[in-house]
C-alpha cells in the first residue's frame, strides 16, 4: 500500500512539474544581449529529463554549458551517417568555436579544414542543404513569431522548450550562415573552373545565358557534356559540379531572360528551339567531344522534351527528364482544371534574372489572396485584381483552357514523338504532382515510336523525392529499404556512363517498366505498362448504405446514389482531401463527398497501375470539376491514401474539344490517367472510394453554366449542384494476380 502511494505521489510530482508555467516576461527582441539572457535563464529552467540527445545538446548550449553540450553532441554524431550531417556538422563547429574568444576566426578555420577534407559529392550536398536551401530566415521569423505570439507572463514548459529550440536554430543559423557560405563557395573555386559569364545568341536574336564547370584536373581529353537547361537560374551550379565530379563537363542553360540575358523572360515557350540551338553550341566548343546528354526535374524534364520537339540533334545521345511537367497536360492544370498554386510561381521565376524568393515565401499573401477570392466569389480570371498586381503569364494560360495550338508548339505532338529515337530513362513517383505528365510523355513515346529504347523508373517518391536521394520517411509512411536508392549521385551516373562510356546498365533497369512494390521490400519488372497487370477488381457504386459508408458492390445494381453542391454557400468547402498528404491517417472527412466502401478482401491483393472510371450520372448542369479518391482501409481501420483522380467532365473524352454535358438527361464521363501507383493491399483491409465535386479555394470553381469557367463567378451559382450516379457507375483497379502468372 505504501508502496502504491509513493508511485502515484512521484506521478502527481513528476506532472505537476511538466505541467508547471514558467515567469516570462518580454523583452525587445531587437536587444540580442537580454535576449540572450533571458533564453539562457529559460533553457535552466526547462525540465530536460528523457530529452534526445540532440535536444538535450540545445538546452545545454543555451544554458551556456559548452564542455556539456560538446559530450553530449559528439556522442549524437557518430550515430549519423556523415552524408546526413550537413546541419549537425555546423552544429559541432558552433559549439567548438564556443571555446574561443574569437568566435568569428575559430568557426571559419575549423570549418574550412573540414569542408577541404570533405570530397566532392559531400561538399555538394553541403550546398544543396544549406546554401540552396538555406534554411536560416525561416527559422529566424519562425522564433521572431513564436517570441512575439506569447501574450501572458508565463509559459508552460512545452511552451518554453519550443521556444528555446527556435531560438538555438534562429542563433546558430543567423550566426554563421556568412561564415559557411563563404567557405562552400571558396572551396568550389579550389575544386572547380567555373565560367558563368557565357551568353549565346539563338537564331532570332534572343538571348541565352550559359554556365560550364570542369573539374580543375590535368587533362586535355575532350569530354562529354551534362546538359540542364532551366528557368530556376542560380539554383544549377551545384548539379553542374556534381557532372564534373564524375568525369563529365556540366553545362547549365538557363530561359532566355534569365541570368545574363537580356531577351524578355517567357517560361515555356521557346525551350522547343532554344534548347537545340544550345545543344548545337555546345557540340560546337573544343573541349566537346560531340555527345551530350541531358537531364533535370520538374521543368527541367520538360526542357529536355522541348527540345526534341522539331528534330533530335545529332549530338544529344540520352535524355534522363525526371517529375517532368507537361505543359497544358499536368501544369498549369491537371485534366483541365486550373489551380492556383502556379499563380505565384509565375513571380517567382519572372520577378527578377534570377529567382524571386521572397515573392514566393510570401505565404501570407498567397494564402490571403486564394481565401479572399473565394469568399468573393469573383471570376477567376480576377485573381490578379484582388492581388493588386498584373499577372501576364496567369491570363495568357487562362486563355488556353483547352490543349490548344498555344500548348502544342511547346513539346512533342503526336506524330513528332516518332522521330525521337535515343535512349530516354524517365523516372517518376506515386505521388509526384508531375506524374500525369511525366508518363503523359512515356505514353505517348510509345504510342507514335516504333519500339523506343525508353525505360520507366517509378517508385513511393514524391516530386522532390523523385529527383534527388527518397528519405525513410514519406509524408508519415516509412519506405521499404529496397525504394532507397540515390537517383541522383548513383542511378543518374550509371545511366549516363552506360550510354556515353558504354559501361554496365543500371541493374535495378532489369526491364523497360521498373517499379517498386510498396509494402513487399521488392521491385518488379516488366517489359511494358500493359504487362504491370494481369487481372481487375471492379466494384459499382450503390445505393446500400450502413453508417457514413454507401456500399461498393461487384455488380452492377438498379440503385441511385445523389448529392448536392450549392456554390453559393463560402463558409464551407468540398473535396478539401483529395491531396495525398499524409499518407496514412486515422479518419477521413466522411461527410465530405460520397464514400463508398467494398467488403472486405479474403487475400492479398496488389494494386499495378491507375485505376479506371466510367460514371454514369444525371446532372441539372452543363458541365462539373470531380475528383475519385482511392484509399486502403487497412486491418488495423487506417486509411492509406493510395491514388486520385481530378478532372472537368467536359474534357473527359477529349482534352482538346470541350463537350459540354446534357442537363438532365442520363450520360457517362469516363477517365483513365489517375496517379499510378503500386502497393500491396493486404488481405482484412477494405477498399474504399470518394466521389466528390471540387469546390475549394485551390483551383478554379466550375458553376456548369457551359460558359468558360475563368469568366464565371458566384452570380452563376443560381441554384445548387444536383447529380445522381447511377449503379452502372463503376471503378477499376488493374492488379497482378501472382496465381495466374
Amino acid at each position: 500500500m505504501k508502496k502504491s502511494f509513493l508511485l502515484l505521489l512521484l506521478l502527481v510530482i513528476s506532472i505537476s512539474s511538466y505541467t508547471q508555467e514558467l515567469p516570462f516576461k518580454k523583452v525587445e527582441i531587437s536587444d540580442s544581449i537580454a535576449l540572450a539572457g533571458q533564453m539562457q535563464h529559460l533553457a535552466k529552467l526547462c525540465d530536460v529529463k528523457n530529452m534526445s540527445e540532440l535536444d538535450l545538446f540545445k538546452f545545454q548550449l543555451i544554458r551556456g554549458n559548452y564542455k556539456e553540450a560538446l559530450v553530449t553532441f559528439q556522442k549524437r554524431i557518430k550515430k549519423t551517417p556523415i552524408n546526413q550531417r550537413q546541419y549537425l556538422d555546423i552544429y559541432l563547429h558552433y559549439v567548438e568555436a564556443k571555446f574561443s574568444k574569437d568566435f568569428k576566426g575559430a568557426f571559419k578555420k575549423s570549418y574550412r579544414k573540414y569542408v577541404k577534407n570533405s570530397d566532392d559529392i559531400q561538399v555538394i550536398n553541403l550546398d544543396k542543404a544549406l546554401i540552396i536551401r538555406d534554411p536560416t530566415d525561416y527559422y529566424v521569423s519562425n522564433f521572431k513569431n513564436t517570441y512575439q505570439n506569447i501574450k501572458s507572463e508565463k509559459i508552460s514548459q512545452s511552451t518554453a522548450k519550443d521556444l528555446v529550440k527556435k531560438y538555438f536554430l534562429s542563433t546558430v543559423f543567423s550566426s554563421t550562415r556568412e561564415l559557411y557560405f563563404d567557405e562552400i563557395k571558396q572551396d568550389h573555386k579550389h575544386r572547380y573552373t567555373i565560367n558563368d559569364s557565357i551568353v549565346i545568341p539563338m537564331k532570332d536574336g534572343a538571348e541565352v545565358s550559359i554556365v560550364v564547370v570542369k573539374r580543375k584536373v590535368k587533362s586535355s581529353n575532350k569530354k562529354s557534356a551534362i546538359l540542364v537547361s532551366s528557368i530556376y537560374a542560380g539554383t544549377n551550379e551545384v548539379s553542374a559540379m556534381l557532372s564534373a565530379s564524375k568525369g563529365y563537363i556540366g553545362v547549365i542553360a538557363n530561359t532566355r531572360g534569365k541570368r545574363l540575358s537580356k531577351s524578355e523572360i517567357k517560361p515555356l515557350e521557346y525551350e522547343h528551339t532554344d534548347v537545340y540551338e544550345v545543344i548545337d553550341w555546345i557540340s560546337k566548343q573544343s573541349w566537346s567531344n560531340q555527345k551530350v546528354a541531358m537531364f533535370g526535374g520538374s521543368y527541367n524534364g520538360f526542357a529536355q522534351w522541348a527540345s526534341m520537339k522539331h528534330k533530335v540533334h545529332p549530338a544529344l545521345k540520352t535524355i534522363v527528364p525526371m517529375v517532368a511537367i507537361a505543359p497544358g497536360i499536368d501544369y498549369p492544370m491537371e485534366n483541365n482544371v486550373l489551380h492556383n498554386y502556379s499563380y505565384s510561381w509565375n513571380f517567382y521565376v519572372t520577378n527578377n534574372k534570377f529567382l524571386d524568393f521572397g515573392a514566393s515565401n510570401d505565404f501570407n499573401r498567397w494564402n490571403s489572396l486564394k481565401n479572399k477570392w473565394y469568399k468573393t466569389g469573383v471570376a477567376f480570371n480576377k485573381l490578379d485584381s484582388l492581388d493588386g498586381q498584373v499577372n501576364t503569364l496567369w491570363n495568357r494560360y487562362m486563355a488556353h483552357p483547352s490543349y490548344d495550338d498555344f500548348w502544342k508548339k511547346m513539346i512533342p505532338y503526336k506524330q513528332e514523338f516518332a522521330k525521337i529515337d535515343i535512349p530516354i530513362l524517365t523516372i517518376t513517383g506515386y505521388y509526384d504532382d508531375s506524374q500525369r505528365g511525366a508518363m503523359y510523355y512515356y505514353n505517348e513515346h510509345f504510342k507514335y515510336a516504333k519500339n523506343p529504347n525508353h525505360y520507366l523508373l517509378v517508385g513511393p517518391y514524391d516530386h522532390w523525392t523523385a529527383q534527388s536521394k527518397p528519405e525513410e520517411n514519406l509524408r508519415n509512411y516509412k519506405l521499404d529499404k529496397a525504394a532507397l536508392i540515390n537517383i541522383e549521385e548513383d542511378l543518374l551516373y550509371q545511366w549516363f556512363d552506360y550510354i556515353l562510356k558504354g559501361k554496365t546498365k543500371p541493374s535495378i533497369l532489369k526491364d523497360k517498366v521498373n517499379f517498386q512494390v510498396m509494402n513487399t521490400n521488392t521491385w518488379m519488372h516488366k517489359p511494358t505498362l500493359s504487362a504491370m497487370t494481369n487481372d481487375t477488381l471492379q466494384f459499382y457504386l450503390s445505393s446500400d448504405k450502413q453508417g457514413d459508408f454507401y456500399a461498393l458492390k461487384t455488380k452492377a445494381t438498379n440503385s441511385e446514389v445523389s448529392m448536392s453542391v450549392d456554390f453559393k454557400d463560402r463558409k464551407s468547402m468540398t473535396n478539401t482531401d483529395y491531396y495525398p498528404w499524409p499518407l496514412e491517417r486515422e479518419q477521413i472527412n466522411v461527410k465530405d463527398g460520397l464514400t463508398f466502401k467494398s467488403e472486405t478482401l479474403t487475400e492479398d491483393v496488389i494494386i499495378n497501375g491507375s485505376f479506371l472510371g466510367s460514371l454514369e450520372l444525371i446532372i441539372n448542369k452543363k458541365d462539373v470539376d470531380y475528383s475519385v479518391i482511392v484509399y486502403q482501409l487497412t486491418p488495423d481501420n487506417k486509411y492509406f491514401h493510395l491514388s486520385y483522380y481530378i478532372g472537368r467532365a467536359s474534357y473527359a473524352k477529349d482534352r482538346e474539344h470541350r463537350n459540354l454535358l446534357t442537363p438532365n438527361q442520363k450520360g457517362q464521363i469516363s477517365f483513365n490517367n489517375s496517379k499510378l501507383i503500386s502497393k500491396k493491399i493486404e488481405k482484412g483491409s477494405k477498399i474504399v472510394v470518394v466521389v466528390n465535386v471540387n469546390k475549394n479555394n485551390n483551383a478554379q470553381i466550375n458553376y456548369g453554366t457551359g460558359k468558360d469557367v475563368n469568366t464565371e463567378s458566384i452570380k452563376d451559382a443560381k441554384r445548387p449542384l444536383q447529380i445522381t450516379f447511377t449503379g452502372n457507375s463503376c471503378i477499376s483497379f488493374p492488379i497482378w494476380n501472382s496465381k495466374m502468372n
